[in-house]
């Protein structure tokens, strides 16, 4: 049995945002673009970024706890600006507003306002050259940084749009798995890569969400098993940006081990069984204790 109406169920009661915090979340964000559309010199549009624009957030841990969501600022390109220029032109304007003053905060790449309770809104500042390549700012670096998030977003619909919709649920049932058992360690952009890479052109196997899910997560195992060490996972839309920055070798083998679990699991039985068994077993462990249990063997062979 597939038990798609105890997926779709779970799904939806259990690691789909609900509507109530999404609606507070476009609120919040029409009211930013009113703002820095009339106090943000070289404003020019804005653009839901990440999860948001991919309709993969997910419910916190925690639901008192606040959730991340993501806007792109294009502004228009001064060469006589440095990259810092930018987070700082930004971080000044919110921060001489008393509605955003309080919730402003200054990070690498982006500014952002904290809805306590709510969400963290980043908002990052983007430019465009005359020969039309974006770039973000790394503010501690004081460099650009080329990327092309409106590309991947209509990437990864393509992807979603081949699996008839399944794809976003399968992410959104991964990072759910990801954030609430942390067992493996994956920044969102990354995990939506390799998910999004196991689609081709008139594919099968995602004609409901149980059978998705056991495509993708054997898909996934299959590319981890000819890759020992750890690939390189880019933007499929702009090769030369790496997603990989967040990762090492040691949180690459736990992530390794932890789908050879799940697909073990889904080939046997699609079935509630896949995601009650991940988040209530002993048997997929955390990074940390990993980490003790790989350091334990290491000075028992040393003994030997």
């Amino acid at each position: 049995m597939k038990h798609i109406a105890f997926f779709n169920k779970f799904l939806r009661e259990q690691v789909n945002l609900d509507q109530t915090r999404i609606d507070r979340l476009n609120q919040s964000v029409d009211a930013i673009k009113q703002f820095l559309s009339n106090n943000l010199d070289g404003y020019i549009s804005t653009e839901p970024q990440g999860s948001y624009a991919l309709g993969t957030i997910i419910k916190p841990v925690d639901s008192n706890k606040e959730y991340d969501a993501d806007i792109l600022i294009i502004i228009e390109y001064d060469k006589t600006k440095t990259p810092k220029d930018y987070i700082d032109d930004l971080y000044q304007c919110l921060k001489s507003s008393r509605r955003y003053a309080e919730k402003t905060h200054r990070r690498t790449r982006c500014v952002s306002l904290e809805y306590v309770g709510n969400f963290h809104l980043d908002i990052v500042p983007c430019v465009v050259n005359k020969n039309n390549q974006t770039y973000i700012c790394n503010y501690k670096e004081d460099r650009f940084e080329e990327t092309d998030g409106t590309s991947y977003r209509d990437w990864f619909n393509k992807q979603n749009s081949i699996t008839n919709g399944n794809l976003k649920k399968v992410t959104r049932l991964l990072k759910y798995l990801r954030d609430h058992k942390k067992n493996f360690t994956a920044k969102s952009i990354l995990l939506t890569t390799l998910i999004g890479n196991t689609v081709f052109s008139n594919d099968e196997g995602f004609e409901d969400l149980p059978s998705a899910l056991k495509t993708v997560c054997n898909r996934i195992n299959n590319f981890l098993r000819t890759n020992p060490k750890m690939p390189e996972i880019s933007n499929p839309v702009l090769p030369q940006e790496s997603f990989n920055r967040h990762w090492d070798q040691t949180k690459y083998e736990n992530f390794r081990r932890l789908l050879m679990y799940i697909t073990i699991e889904s080939t046997k039985h699609i079935c509630p069984r896949i995601i009650t068994t991940a988040l209530t077993s002993g048997a997929l462990s955390s990074e940390k204790s990993l980490g003790r249990k790989e350091k334990s063997q290491e000075k028992k062979e040393q003994m030997i």
